[in-house]
């Protein structure tokens, strides 16, 4: 299914900042989701590969998404926060983004994936992350929640291998690893297989 419509909408967060995102719509939604990009300091931003993929597999389970660009990245401003600031980033985006009574989705890839797992908000019904490298907080918000969390992790990731996530998060609580063979924390030539994953957590 492809989204009937993009639309590029301006966020404000509680302390000031614009942020710049996509809406994308299916023709009948079911819920919402947010999707949150890697490190804007080495090159993330809302149109990054897997962000893409993780989008695109949300819109066709009837999501609509919204992905925004972190503060100081893409067209949004102030400048990045090394983590604690982002998270005001995404309150504000579930805000703009979450329909009541619906369910919702709180998504991300790396360092994106980190910053949503440190978000506890009442609205969220599940998280699925891609390649979260668990190193921006000492501790995080989603590791006691019961609701469900699913973490989408690579064979070979140069940061946290899908073996190394699956030991840390021992003690996490309703958290599935799902492996993706032969790939890097990148996903290069393993999209699809991102894609079915992020299709399955939220069938």
């Amino acid at each position: 299914m492809e989204p009937v419509g993009v639309e590029t909408i301006r966020v404000r967060t509680a302390d000031g900042v614009e942020l710049e995102g996509d809406v994308l719509a299916p023709v009948d939604p079911i819920g919402a989701a947010v999707v949150c990009h890697p490190h804007p300091l080495y090159g993330g931003s809302r149109c990054d590969p897997v962000v893409a993929t993780i989008c695109r597999t949300l819109v066709d389970a009837s999501y609509r998404v919204l992905r925004l660009d972190f503060r100081g990245s893409g067209g949004s401003t102030g400048t990045h926060g090394g983590g604690t600031d982002e998270r005001l980033d995404v309150l504000a985006a579930i805000d703009a983004a979450v329909v009541p009574d619906a369910p919702f989705v709180l998504a991300g890839y790396s360092f994106g994936a980190d910053i949503v797992l440190g978000i506890d908000d009442p609205r969220i019904t599940r998280w699925v992350v891609a390649a979260p490298v668990l190193s921006v907080f000492p501790e995080f918000a989603a590791a006691t929640d019961p609701r469900p969390k699913t973490m989408v992790a690579a064979t070979h990731d140069q940061f946290r291998s899908s073996l190394d996530l699956a030991n840390e998060i021992t003690g996490w609580v309703a958290t599935d690893v799902i492996s993706i063979d032969a790939a890097d924390h990148f996903f290069g030539g393993r999209l699809r297989q991102v894609g079915a994953a992020v299709a399955e957590a939220v069938a």
